[in-house]
């Protein structure tokens, strides 16, 4: 029996829909990620189990949706520490953070440096 819950899993991976879920996820994902961090959100909004989004993501990014989620926010962070004069706080903020001092941490964890190190060495 677990061999076709296996099978049927890896049949169902392979819908068209996921194209189709993939697209919708991505559009979210630009409009929302710095103020939704919320699972549900996501997998509410596209109408389809938080389960089954996450085995979507992992088969086709290899990530599940909570790491897709922190890394737009972190790819964001390093978009605007290298393009923008804006403060690390700002940042901080934008990205939906509510204390500025653990966007710090989270980046610091993230790339070895703070944000201002960063910044320093990669200023444009």
């Amino acid at each position: 029996m677990m061999k076709l819950v296996e099978s049927y899993n890896r049949i169902e991976y392979e819908l068209p829909s996921d194209m189709g879920v993939i697209h919708k996820l991505e559009m979210l994902l630009d409009r929302h990620f710095k103020i939704q961090k919320s699972l549900e959100f996501y997998s509410e909004t596209l109408g389809i189990s938080l389960r089954r989004l996450n085995a979507i993501c992992l088969h086709h990014f290899r990530k599940t949706l909570f790491e897709l989620i922190h890394e737009r926010r972190f790819n964001e962070s390093l978009k605007l520490l290298k393009h923008t004069a804006l403060s690390v706080k700002e940042i901080s903020y934008y990205l939906g953070f509510s204390d500025p001092p653990y966007f710090v941490r989270y980046f610091k964890k993230q790339t070895g440096r703070t944000p201002r190190r960063y910044r320093l060495v990669h200023s444009s």
